[in-house]
Order: structure tokens, then C-alpha cells, then sequence
């Protein structure tokens, strides 16, 4: 809870208990209390914002003041005491259980950056809208490293969290206002700040999200990574992504027919690789748009600061099928990290030609099993025999499929709504971030201080070699 929610809940709850046990004259517990009760809930409401989890303790504070007001001391007035006792606790508990989550800490020895651009792909009609003659449109955010000054602003945990919260909500089973305060969450970054100068090119990450994901699903490692000395391109996969919101209010909701339901295997496995070329064609658009000369809507402040030759691309579930389609045929990626690989869309073309380029892939508990997903087990075992680049396949013991995104993050009921596994606390994404900077450390920066092959001891719950 914040701070205030907190004096907040202490003193209603002190109020409410002074009638039973009277510790305080009558001037202090009709009159003084009651006032600091308006007062404090006035500066929560004003200073921090309120939430619906707070409805209760509001009511309750209302009864105590009403009490307070007619100075009824009868056993209709004990009653209602009591209910504002049962009522503020119910809002600590909801509060405690869908937190305003804190910024996940990056440790790297940068501040972070962050911008948002709106990408038009003439040359591609949209797939999944209403509109078959319509251009492909999606919106990118970036993180880079930064020299945030006081003038720049913390950036939001999710652009347009208002609107994209009832549909994250409903997508994980929560009723839609569940999730409604999450539009006070802030991340690390700070808006448009100025990125550091430096002699070298920043090397640059692409990140892809998965099915019902977006572009920020994964905060938690992209600022890690920016925080490190990379830009991370976050890309939101249009009418794939749980909800996208462009510039001028357009809302383009995650469209269920991409992966339909009710057809046969042949119809859906052409349904998710037509999805899975689509996204790895959006990876690619953008990195035609990084190389225009003097283009500057891409990235703005960032443009002539990167370098184009050093591009590795990263994705979850579907978002790694996305990675491995496009690294399997353009060399402009130089090395692939896949979480929860979702291998079955991924094309045999793809599949047999195998990864040129270093991969990493990483497996929650039960992903590398030849049952869950259907045979995607057997087909990932195909791309690593294929593939002549280096590869490190890895199970990281106790996750589940979600842990390789930020909504372990949101509330401490997120193993029992199926999205975390029973590893301890954060240390699941403290895994992940660990593997990600090094690999990408030694395979895009050349850093000959990382030795993966002796860092794979560093935690236990990580296994290696996982193929006979």
C-alpha cells in the first residue's frame, strides 16, 4: 500500500476501535479524529490517487463520520462500528492483494530513456482488420540508455493502461475493473530523455511480444537491458496484442481469428504461421525503417546513435516463433534469444534451415516435455540440430510460462491465477535478466569476459543440456 492508503487505514481503524475501548475524550474521538479522517482521505484522493480497492475503507470512514456526527453511542451505532471495522479490513486485504506494483530495480550503470513512435508499412495491407485494403500499421516503444535531467518525466508502466487494463484483465480471468489500477504504476524510464554520447554505435535489441501480450509485457527485463548500454525495441504486434492505441484514439483490440478456434490442426497450423510471418515481417519493417538515412520518426533523438550492425531480436511464445522465423532467413540478426519458444507456427522452412546466428532458448518447467505444447518439444529439437550458429538450450525449474513476463509482478495471487510457478519470489526474472545481458553481452558486444559455458552453475534452478 501507498504511504497515505496506509495512515490512512491505521487511523479508521483506531477510530473505529476507540468506541468500544475509549482511550480518548469525547471533543477528541466525535471531532478531532473525525476531521483527520476527512483531511487524510482528501490528500490520498489528491496526492495519490484512488483505486477501487479503496471503496471500502471510504464507506467505512463515511460510517464512522456519521456516527461521529450524531454522537450515537446505541447499539445500532456498536453495529455499524463494527461493519467499518470489517469494511477497512477488506480494503488492506484487496489492496495487498492487487498492489500498485513498484518499478522492477535495474542495476546497470545507466539511467533509461524511453520514446514512443507510430510505424506505417505502405507496402503491406493489414491481415486482421476490418479494412482489407488498410496499410499495416504498429506502434514501437524504445528504452535506451540515458542522461535523464529533473526535466523529464517518469514514464507510465503501459502507454494507455487505461484503456488496455480491463482487456489484460479479462484475458487472465479478473473481472475488468480488476486491474483499473495499474494507471499509477510507473516504470523506470523517463520520457524523451537525452541518451548518453558516446564514441560507438548502441547496439540494438528487438523484442516481440507474445499471444494477448504487448510491448511492454516484459519491462522488467527491457529496462534491465537499456540499463545495460542497449535500445530495446518493443514492438505491439497489431490485432495480435491484447489491445493497440494509435496517436489519434484508433483502438485495435486483439482479433481471436488469427488463431481460431474450432478448425482442423491443418487450418490452424496455417492460421499461426500466417500470424508468426506477419510479426517477423513487422521485425524486419522496423529495421528497414532504423536504416533509411536521415529518418528521424523512428526514433528521434536516437537516430544516427545506433548500431545497425550489431541487432539481436528476443520474443516470448509467439513472439519467439516470430524471432526464430525472421533470424532463420535475415542476416541482419545476430544473435536470438527465444522464452518459451512457441515452435509449432514456426515455418519448416525455417525449422530445417536452423539458426545461423548464436540462439539462446530458454524453457519454463514442463515447456521442454513432448505434451505441452504438442509436439513443439520435438520441432525445437529439429531447430537446434539445424542450426550451425551456437545454441543454449536451458529449463529454468519452478516457472511457468508467464514468469517470462512482467505479470508475476502484479499481484501476490499471481500463482494461483496460473501466472507464476512455485520459484521463489523474483527470482525467476533475476534469472532471466542475468542470461539475457550476458548473451547478448558475448555475442553482440564481443564481450570476452563472458563465458557462458561457466556462468551455467551461477543458480541452481537452471538447468543445461536438457536433450539426450
Amino acid at each position: 500500500m501507498r504511504s497515505i492508503e496506509v495512515s490512512l487505514s491505521i487511523i479508521t481503524l483506531f477510530v473505529a476501535i476507540n468506541y468500544f475501548i475509549p482511550w480518548l475524550s469525547d471533543p477528541v474521538k466525535y471531532k478531532v479524529l473525525p476531521m483527520a479522517l476527512v483531511l487524510i482521505a482528501g490528500a490520498q484522493v489528491i496526492f495519490e490517487g484512488f483505486r477501487w480497492q479503496l471503496w471500502a475503507l471510504f464507506i467505512a470512514i463515511l460510517i464512522l463520520i456519521l456516527i461521529a456526527f450524531t454522537q450515537s453511542a446505541n447499539l445500532g451505532a456498536s453495529i455499524a462500528v463494527g461493519i467499518a471495522i470489517l469494511l477497512a479490513l477488506i480494503s488492506i486485504i484487496a489492496a495487498k492483494l492487487l498492489p500498485i506494483p513498484k518499478p522492477y530495480p535495474i542495476t546497470g550503470p545507466y539511467q533509461v530513456g524511453t520514446t514512443v513512435a507510430h510505424l506505417t508499412d505502405s507496402s503491406r495491407q493489414e491481415l486482421y482488420g476490418n479494412d482489407p485494403d488498410a496499410p499495416r500499421e504498429i506502434i514501437v516503444q524504445v528504452w535506451y540508455p540515458a542522461e535523464a535531467t529533473k526535466d523529464n518525466e517518469q514514464v507510465q508502466w503501459m502507454q494507455d493502461i487505461e484503456a488496455a487494463a480491463p482487456a489484460i484483465a479479462t484475458y487472465i480471468d479478473l473481472p475488468p475493473f480488476a486491474l483499473n489500477h495499474l494507471k499509477y504504476v510507473k516504470a523506470n524510464a523517463f520520457i524523451d530523455a537525452p541518451p548518453i554520447t558516446t564514441d560507438d554505435g548502441i547496439p540494438i535489441l528487438i523484442f516481440s511480444h507474445g499471444w494477448a501480450g504487448f510491448k511492454e509485457q516484459n519491462i522488467f527485463q527491457v529496462e534491465e537491458l537499456a540499463s545495460h548500454g542497449y535500445t530495446v525495441i518493443g514492438i505491439s504486434h497489431t490485432y495480435g496484442a491484447v489491445l493497440t492505441v494509435f496517436p489519434d484514439g484508433r483502438q485495435a483490440p486483439r482479433n481471436p481469428e488469427a488463431l481460431p478456434d474450432g478448425v482442423s490442426k491443418e487450418e490452424y497450423d496455417q492460421a499461426s504461421n500466417l500470424l508468426v510471418r506477419q510479426w517477423a515481417e513487422d521485425i524486419g519493417f522496423v529495421i528497414d525503417e532504423l536504416e533509411i538515412a536521415d529518418h528521424p520518426s523512428t526514433l528521434g533523438l536516437l537516430t544516427g546513435k545506433l548500431d545497425l550492425s550489431k541487432i539481436g531480436i528476443f520474443g516470448h511464445s509467439t513472439g519467439a516463433s516470430a524471432t526464430a522465423e525472421f533470424c532463420a532467413s535475415d542476416p541482419r540478426c545476430k544473435a536470438a534469444l527465444m522464452m518459451d519458444l512457441w515452435s509449432e507456427p514456426v515455418s519448416s522452412e525455417a525449422i530445417s534451415a536452423g539458426l545461423s546466428q548464436p540462439s539462446m532458448i530458454m524453457h519454463s518447467e514442463n515447456w521442454d516435455s513432448l505434451d505441452y505444447p504438442e509436439n513443439n518439444y520435438g520441432l525445437i529439437g529439429d531447430l537446434v540440430e539445424a542450426s550451425s550458429g551456437d545454441v543454449f538450450e536451458m529449463v529454468i525449474q519452478g516457472t511457468k510460462h508467464y514468469d517470462f513476463s512482467s505479470l508475476p509482478l502484479l499481484s501476490p495471487l499471481a500463482p494461483s491465477l496460473g501466472l507464476k510457478g512455485p520459484i521463489e519470489g523474483k527470482l525467476g526474472l533475476e534469472i532471466i535478466n542475468f542470461y539475457s545481458i550476458n548473451f547478448f553481452d558475448q555475442y553482440l558486444r564481443g564481450d570476452l569476459q563472458v563465458d557462458l559455458a561457466e556462468l551455467k552453475t551461477r543458480y541452481p534452478e537452471v538447468r543445461f543440456g536438457i536433450r539426450p
